[in-house]
C-alpha cells in the first residue's frame, strides 16, 4: 500500500497540462496597424503559459475565482513597466492604450473562460509590444513576472509567481539538482574554498575537506567568475563529468573528475547532550523524512538505553512540502490523526492518519517553536501536540495554515497557487492561529526556566480558556488577538527554550503534566 508521502505527495502535486485556448475573440476595430518588432527584439511571449497558469488557478485555487477581474487586473500590470500603457474595460470591450491613444479593443472573454483570457492577454501584449518601445525590449520572462503578479495580487498572500532562475533555485531546494556535493566560500581577495561537503556525495568520496581552494572548474579559473556562474558550472545533468582543480594549504593543485548525482540539500543536523538527543530541522525537503529517521537512528544507536528523550527543533522553520511534514510527524506517531485539508476541489480534501510505529518507541519528546515556524513546521507540532506525544515549547508559531500547489509552466517557471487550509487534529485551522505552546517562553519579564515551569507545576496554565480562543477565532478577532497575545511572536534569548526542554524532559512527572495539559485542550476543541 503506497505511503503517507506518497499518496499526499500524489494528490497535492499537478502537472502542468497544456490548455487549448478559447476561439479567437471579437476582435479589432478602430485600431492602428501593427508594427513589426524590431530585429533584435526579444522572442513574443508564449499563450501556452498563461492558457497553462489561468487554466490552474480556475481548477484548483481555494475559491472560485472571477476571470473578468484578475484577467484585467492582470493586463493592469503592463503599467508597471511602462505607465505609457494603460488598458481599460468598457462593458464587453476590452481597450489598449498606449500615450492615450487608442491601440487596439478586443471583445472581453467570459468571466469564467481561463482560456479566452489567456487568448486575450497575448494578443493585447503583442499589440501593446508593437507601440510601446518600453515593452517591446522586455523579456517574455519579464511579462509573464508582471502579469501573474497582477493576477495572484488578487488571490492571497502565498499564491504567487517564481520566474525561471527562482523557480530553477526552489526547485533544488526543494527536489534537489545534479552536482557534487559541496558548498563554496568567497573571501574579499577572491579566494575560494570549499566547505560543508555532503556526507556520501561524489566530493566526499573523491576525498574533498573543508578549507581546500577551488582554483578552476573545467579547466576555468574560479577567479574569474561570480558565485553564480561558479554554482551553475558545479551543476549539471546527473551522470554528466565536471573536473575541479583543487589544492591544499597552497600545495601543488590536483585535478579531480567527479561525476555528478542527484544532490539534495540536507536539512538536518543532530547532537547529543547528555542523555537527551537534539535535533535540529530547517525545511522539508524531498528527503527531511528520511534524514531525520537516520539522525534519530544514530542518537539512539550513540545513547542506547540510557536516552532519556529527545528535542526537536522547529524554531525559524518555514516549512517546504508538505508530505515531508506528514511523514515526519508519523515517524512518532502510533496512531491518530495527522492532518486534514479542506478545500474546493475534491482532491483537496484529505485526511491521513498515523502508522503504528515510532521511532522512539514512546520515549518524551518536547518540541520547539517560535514565530518564524510556519506551514509544514506547524503541521508536525500541532500533530504532535494534540496526539498527546510531545509538549510543545517557545512562542506561537506564524499561523500559515494552508497548502499550496506548484504548477511548473511551460517556460520553467512555477505557478504557486492555495488550494486547502489545514486543520490540525484538535479541528482548529492553522491559518492565522498558529500553534499555541504548552509552555511560553516569549511573555515578558520571564528569563528563567524554574519561573516559566512554575504555572505548570502549580496547576495555573488555562487550557480551556486557548480552547475557547481557539474555537473562536476564525470568526472574531478579539479571540484572535487574544490566543495571539496568550504568548507572543517576540524573540527571546533562544537558549531559554532549550533549557526549560531539558528541564522538563529530566522530571517526568512534570513532562506527563505538560502533555494532560496538552490533551485537555485538545478535548476541549473537539
Amino acid at each position: 500500500m503506497p505511503s503517507l508521502a506518497r499518496r499526499l505527495r500524489r494528490s497535492i502535486r499537478h502537472s502542468a497540462l497544456l490548455l487549448s485556448a478559447a476561439a479567437l475573440l471579437a476582435s479589432t476595430a478602430a485600431a492602428a496597424p501593427t508594427q513589426s518588432l524590431p530585429a533584435s527584439a526579444p522572442p513574443p511571449v508564449s499563450e501556452q503559459v498563461f492558457a497553462v497558469g489561468f487554466g490552474k488557478i480556475a481548477e484548483v485555487y481555494l475559491d472560485s475565482v472571477s476571470f473578468n477581474r484578475l484577467g484585467m487586473d492582470g493586463l493592469k500590470g503592463l503599467s508597471a513597466l511602462d505607465p505609457a500603457v494603460t488598458v481599460e474595460r468598457a462593458g464587453s470591450t476590452v481597450r489598449l492604450y498606449v500615450s492615450g491613444t487608442l491601440a487596439a479593443e478586443y471583445g472581453a472573454a467570459p468571466d469564467a473562460d481561463a482560456g479566452g483570457w489567456a487568448a486575450l492577454t497575448t494578443r493585447v501584449i503583442d499589440r501593446a509590444r508593437s507601440h510601446s518601445p518600453v515593452l517591446s525590449k522586455a523579456t517574455p520572462e519579464r511579462l509573464y513576472q508582471v502579469v501573474f503578479d497582477g493576477v495572484t495580487a488578487d488571490l492571497d498572500g502565498y499564491s504567487r509567481y517564481s520566474g525561471v532562475q527562482r523557480a530553477t533555485s526552489e526547485r533544488a531546494q526543494r527536489e534537489g539538482y545534479g552536482g557534487v556535493g559541496l558548498s563554496l566560500d568567497s573571501n574579499a581577495n577572491g579566494r575560494v574554498t570549499v566547505h560543508d561537503i555532503m556526507p556520501n556525495s561524489p566530493a566526499e568520496r573523491a576525498g574533498l575537506i573543508d578549507g581546500e581552494q577551488l582554483l578552476a572548474i573545467d579547466g576555468e579559473l574560479t577567479t574569474r567568475m561570480t558565485p553564480a556562474q561558479m554554482r551553475d558550472r558545479l551543476r549539471g545533468p546527473t551522470g554528466t563529468l565536471v573536473t575541479l582543480t583543487v589544492a591544499r594549504d597552497n600545495g601543488a593543485p590536483r585535478r579531480l573528475p567527479l561525476r555528478r548525482e542527484r544532490v539534495v540539500p540536507n536539512t538536518i543536523t543532530y547532537s547529543l547532550s547528555g542523555d537527551v538527543g537534539i535535533v535540529k530541522l530547517d525545511r522539508f525537503n524531498a528527503t527531511t523524512a528520511s534524514s531525520l529517521r537516520t539522525a534519530v537512528t544514530a542518537i539512539r544507536r550513540t545513547a542506547g538505553p540510557t536516552l532519556n528523550g529527545m528535542v526537536l527543533d522547529l524554531r525559524g522553520n518555514p516549512g517546504g512540502l508538505l508530505d515531508q511534514a506528514v511523514a515526519v510527524a508519523d515517524l512518532f506517531m502510533r496512531r491518530g490523526r495527522i492532518i486534514s485539508t479542506e478545500g474546493r476541489n475534491p482532491e483537496s480534501r484529505q485526511r491521513f492518519d498515523a502508522t503504528p510505529d515510532d521511532l522512539l518507541d514512546g520515549l518524551p519528546l518536547v518540541v520547539l517553536v517560535d514565530g518564524r515556524s510556519a506551514s509544514s513546521a506547524e503541521v508536525v507540532a500541532s500533530a504532535l501536540q494534540d496526539s498527546g506525544r510531545a509538549v510543545v515549547v517557545g512562542a506561537s508559531s506564524y499561523g500559515k495554515g494552508s497548502v499550496q500547489t506548484v504548477t511548473r509552466l511551460p517556460n520553467d517557471g512555477e505557478l504557486f497557487l492555495t488550494w486547502s487550509r489545514i486543520y490540525t487534529p484538535a479541528g482548529y485551522t492553522l491559518h492565522r492561529q498558529g500553534v499555541q505552546p504548552t509552555v511560553c517562553t516569549s511573555r515578558a519579564g520571564q528569563h528563567d526556566p524554574d519561573s516559566l515551569l512554575s504555572d505548570l507545576r502549580e496547576g495555573r496554565l488555562r487550557p480551556a480558556q486557548i480552547a475557547s480562543w481557539r474555537s473562536k477565532a476564525a470568526d472574531d478577532e478579539h479571540a484572535l488577538s487574544a490566543l495571539r497575545e496568550a504568548c507572543p511572536w517576540k524573540e527571546h534569548e533562544p537558549d531559554l527554550d532549550l533549557k526549560v526542554a531539558m528541564r522538563l524532559l529530566s522530571e517526568p512527572a512534570l513532562y506527563q503534566r505538560a502533555v494532560a495539559s496538552a490533551l485537555v485542550n485538545t478535548v476541549a476543541e473537539r
